[in-house]
């Protein structure tokens, strides 16, 4: 199936570009309309947050006095000092975004970047079919369509994972491995400081494959060495290291006398590359000790720790809420995975509309606020010509190509997968069969999180001896991709339905390009064009069907909207700063959400919110602050804030509208 792209533009390339900007047009879309370009979770306040600090220059700035009144979600105070408990890899990025004065702008670029590069990799490693399938599949992907028009750092960690797989095929093609290495190195660290439990995931499968590649190069440099009939050697050093060379495999002519660069040029050869990936790597990745040295002074401090004393990967108590067992583990990834059958390209059966043409409320209730099967409903009823009625089940159907491309993908070697894939899925069935008090056993969840990975190293083993192609290799990696980040999250106590399962969007790459390969087989055989029209017609049906109502039902999440915001400027005089000041003692971000994203990091921004908790002093120590200032009052309760000026006109929870009645 491995067909060159060529160098000319042709059709393809053209069809490559609409995606790319129909992808940048549907960000661009998403976050005005649904999102209104304001953070509507947790996570992307404290993005945003440690983004502007980026941006003015700081990564940790002094705790204002009093602090409590100026507490943002996921933001820390700790021995003087203000900070988020991110890594900085996303907020730096996102920094740009806010220099530029349009935040959503980077995950929009970086989102259309991604579908570039998944044509490029699908149109080298396969054919130009599966690049251009896989293209479209990620650009109309719900997944992608929801995080791309949100601030969160899944979208430039899916870019830098691409970017990072894309650099290391490059490296095994030869030519300009070097500069490949690097880029790979750079992008792989880029990944690792914005989600690093992803990027380690991302990285495993290419550090086992890179021992292959090593260890197959010693065994040649060593069967040359020790071979009696050896009259010639390996190519010099020169050659080996210049840019554009392929491998060398066949000897040249050269005296008997070899120095150690000859003898081992195979592996020196192969392992150059490498090395200057890991440099470029760990150069990166030291900004994670360095910005919890400059926050902590202790470089190995966990910053998420400082939020949630249980929020990291392993078992037993302490890990997770309520601790962590392999059985929860598997639950949760149960759950997350029916919805990733749905959410990863929008084919399921059944209708998102009940009666109404409104999205179901049952279908509503579980985006917002539930975290387990989905969908909920467990069938629908369909009429036959006959008039009878059946009722079907209602599940996702995003996954139904994959085993076609691992069969196709894997050639004449299927067989060989398939039984490794039928016994890790035994395994599992028999895990969820053990009693409860041993897959609840912390021991028992590491011992099997153990077999794990060696299940998944066991591919490697088939490669060091049967030395497939290329073909049959780059479909296992990008299989093993999908299978570390599903196998990975099985550590972490919490699973992920919100924002759709976007622990696994690191994967995405991965599934739209083993997903294309039976669809590009089947146009070799039938021709494009039907193809073609028939996943151009998909394509539209499930943006309409499935993704327009999956995305709608985010608009004003957590109450959060501009609102607020507006109620603000209409209320303030010219030219002067405002500073607003919320009242009451329960009262949770989301009552003034907005009007935090709009308060600077170093509170010197035109509107500045600050909440009188009711402790001693606390009001008058905040007016002193801002003496110029004007203020406008507000009372809040819970996730619901009121004017103090006009009672009647309130937002948040329970307020479908702006209440000015009464």
């Amino acid at each position: 199936m491995n067909t060159p792209t060529g160098s000319r533009f042709g059709y393809h390339h053209l069809l490559a570009l609409v995606l790319v900007l129909f992808s940048f047009f549907m960000t661009a879309l998403v976050s005005d309309r649904v999102f209104e370009h304001v953070p509507h979770l947790e996570d992307e306040v404290a993005y945003l947050f440690e983004a502007k600090l980026l941006a003015s220059g700081h990564s940790v700035i002094p705790s204002p006095t009093p602090a409590r009144p100026f507490w943002q979600p996921f933001v820390v105070d700790l021995g003087g000092k203000r900070f988020g408990k991110y890594p900085l890899g996303w907020p730096g990025t996102l920094a740009i975004g806010v220099a530029a004065g349009q935040p959503w702008l980077v995950n929009a670029l970086l989102g259309a970047l991604t579908v570039a590069l998944v044509y490029r990799l699908g149109s080298e490693v396969f054919n130009v079919d599966t690049g251009m399938i896989a293209a479209a599949l990620t650009a109309f992907s719900p997944m992608a369509l929801l995080l791309n028009g949100t601030l969160m750092g899944h979208t430039a960690a899916l870019f830098s994972s691409m970017l990072f797989i894309y650099a290391y095929w490059r490296i095994e093609r030869g030519k300009y491995r070097l500069r490949w290495g690097i880029v790979a190195g750079l992008a792989l660290g880029m990944t690792l400081i914005n989600r690093p439990l992803a990027g380690v995931a991302v990285a495993a499968p290419f550090i086992a494959w890179s021992g292959v590649r090593l260890l197959q190069a010693f065994l040649v440099d060593w069967k040359q060495r020790n071979s009696v009939e050896v009259t010639t050697s390996p190519p010099s050093p020169l050659s080996v290291y210049r840019e554009g060379e392929q491998t060398p495999e066949t000897p040249v002519s050269q005296p008997q006398s070899r120095t150690l660069m000859q003898t081992y040029s195979s592996l020196i050869y192969t392992l150059t590359p490498l090395v200057l990936l890991g440099i470029f790597t760990l150069i990166l990745v030291s900004v994670i000790p360095a910005y919890q040295y400059a926050a902590t002074g202790d470089s190995r401090t966990n910053l998420y720790l400082l939020v949630w004393s249980y929020d990291r990967i392993g078992f037993g108590e302490g890990y997770g809420a309520h601790g962590h067992t392999i059985e929860k583990g598997i639950r949760q990834t149960r759950w997350d995975l029916s919805m990733t059958a749905s959410d990863l390209f929008g084919w399921q059966t059944g209708s998102m509309f009940g009666a109404d043409n409104q999205i179901d409320p049952k279908l509503k209730d579980h985006l917002l606020n539930q975290g387990d099967y989905w969908p909920p409903s467990p069938s629908f009823g369909v009429t036959l010509p006959t008039g009878n009625s059946i009722e079907i089940p209602f599940i996702g159907l995003s996954w139904v190509l994959l085993p076609f491309g691992l069969l196709l993908g894997f050639k004449h070697k299927w067989w060989w997968w398939a039984v490794w894939l039928a016994f890790g899925g035994l395994l599992l069935i028999e895990t969820t069969g053990l009693p409860s008090a041993t897959i609840s056993d912390p021991t028992f969840s590491l011992a099997w999180m153990g077999g794990y990975v060696v299940w998944m190293a066991i591919p490697f083993l088939f490669l060091v001896f049967l030395k497939p192609d290329r073909q049959i290799t780059w479909t296992w990696l990008l299989l093993a991709v999908i299978l570390s980040l599903i196998g990975l999250h099985f550590t972490y106590w919490i699973g992920s339905q919100r924002y759709s399962t976007r622990y696994y969007f690191e994967a995405l790459g991965a599934f739209a390009l083993i997903s294309a390969v039976p669809l590009a087989w089947l146009m070799k055989h039938t021709g494009r064009l039907p193809v073609y029209i028939v996943l151009v017609a998909m394509s539209i049906y499930s943006l309409y069907a499935y993704s327009q109502p999956r995305i709608d039902v985010l608009y004003r999440f957590n109450w959060i909207s501009p609102q607020l915001v507006e109620a603000v400027e209409q209320r303030r005089e010219p030219d002067r700063k405002v500073l607003v000041l919320v009242s009451g003692q329960d009262v949770r971000w989301r009552a003034y959400g907005s009007l935090t994203v709009k308060t600077s990091p170093l509170l010197d921004s035109d509107i500045v919110v600050a909440w009188d908790t009711g402790a001693n002093g606390v009001r008058d120590s905040i007016l002193k602050m801002f003496p110029d200032r004007q203020v406008i009052e507000m009372t809040a309760a819970a996730n619901k804030s009121c004017f103090v000026d006009k009672p009647s006109e309130c937002y948040g929870e329970g307020v479908d509208a702006v209440v000015t009645q009464g």
